[in-house]
């Protein structure tokens, strides 16, 4: 995928982030593609095949924990399958709608300052802790380790939900909203903090808690 063509994506889904990575040997998905695909037609082509595996894969009658191995796998897989050909497809669009005259050249490449979120954007306070805030919170919690601990929670969440016992399911919901209600009202007191500071909060406080940016100033 071209640079180009990730940009085209960005400005198709939101044109206030910054452009999309490229994706790990050319297949695999990236986290930044579907937090802004995920409420767009391109979650249903991918959820609706995936609902169909499922189904299919609950007719082979394997143990629950082989069920949920290979549906990450699928599902990881695919997904990474249906952002390629996402990306490949609005990148095309948009060079047609270039050709045809309906875009200009400085339409197709923004300045670097439509990349980033406007200073005038106002800052709401999350009830849940978006996805940016849980990884600056684990980079707080656990370190370097972070990246593990990120995906060790994913995974036993994940697997939780194909064990055979309501209560199990049960129990791995009420963890994940407990765990989101609480990294929430660290992020609320966190922005609370950084607002009587004078200083305005980014998305998540530190939107670079994740990929390598400036840590931010925080007083808790």
């Amino acid at each position: 995928m071209t640079d180009r063509g990730a940009l085209d994506l960005q400005q198709q889904l939101a044109p206030s982030r910054k452009p999309l990575p490229p994706q790990r040997w050319g297949f695999l998905p990236t986290e930044q593609f579907w937090s802004l695909a995920s409420f767009t037609p391109i979650a249903l082509v991918f959820w609706l095949p995936a609902g169909f595996f499922y189904e299919w894969l609950v007719t082979l009658g394997w143990p629950w924990w082989q069920n949920g191995l290979a549906f990450m796998a699928v599902l990881t897989v695919w997904s990474g399958l249906v952002e390629r050909g996402s990306r490949k497809y609005l990148a095309q669009q948009r060079l047609r709608a270039l050709t045809e005259g309906a875009l200009d050249e400085a339409q197709l490449v923004p300045s670097s300052a439509e990349l980033v979120p406007s200073s005038a954007e106002p800052q709401k306070m999350p009830v849940v802790a978006t996805r940016e805030f849980w990884h600056y919170a684990f980079a707080r919690l656990f370190g370097r380790a972070r990246g593990v601990a990120f995906k060790l929670y994913e995974f036993v969440i994940f697997m939780a939900f194909f064990y055979p016992s309501p209560l199990v399911w049960f129990g791995a919901f009420s963890l994940l909203l407990v765990t989101s209600l609480s990294l929430g009202a660290w992020q609320r007191r966190l922005q609370r903090q950084e607002l009587e500071a004078g200083a305005r909060p980014g998305p998540a406080l530190a939107e670079a808690s994740g990929s390598g940016g400036s840590r931010p100033r925080t007083t808790g």
